[in-house]
């Protein structure tokens, strides 16, 4: 159940972390924030592949 937990969250992380980069976002973020944020996303992504892997 703690995995099934961990990777709701992480889920909704990256969801929200795609939301700040999506159209609908409120403010433009800078080209060196928005690499930054892909690289902290793309470690999300790797968070829950693993997860995933050991449910």
């Amino acid at each position: 159940m703690e995995n099934k937990e961990k990777l709701i969250e992480s889920a909704q992380e990256l969801k929200k972390g795609l939301d700040l980069l999506s159209r609908e976002r409120k403010v433009v973020m800078p080209h060196n924030k928005a690499f930054d944020h892909v690289d902290q996303l793309k470690v999300k992504v790797d968070e829950i592949i693993n997860l995933a892997e050991t449910v």
